[in-house]
């Protein structure tokens, strides 16, 4: 948070790959990142759609879980080394 209380939407986008590094389910992002569905369904799919998650099923009874793609992590560390400049 650089100006305040409130997340910017990097941050958020920060947040949920940072949190999808190791496979979880999209319930698990979900409360991790505190925001409501609708919210994060919206970031959840911009981030499918762009190659930066993926599905990761190693064990089919267990469920789906998504990780962080090779594109995803370059990502990261561009904003996360911005976002260490502006701080």
């Amino acid at each position: 948070m650089i100006f305040g209380n409130k997340r910017c939407e990097i941050e958020i986008i920060c947040q949920i790959l940072s949190l999808a590094k190791e496979p979880r389910k999209k319930t698990h992002l979900m409360y991790k990142t505190n925001m409501s569905y609708t919210l994060f369904m919206k970031y959840f799919h911009f981030l499918l759609k762009k190659n930066l998650i993926r599905k990761h099923i190693s064990n089919p009874e267990k469920g789906v879980y998504y990780c962080l793609t090779k594109k995803g992590e370059k990502l990261l560390e561009s904003f996360n080394n911005v976002l260490d400049q502006l701080k």
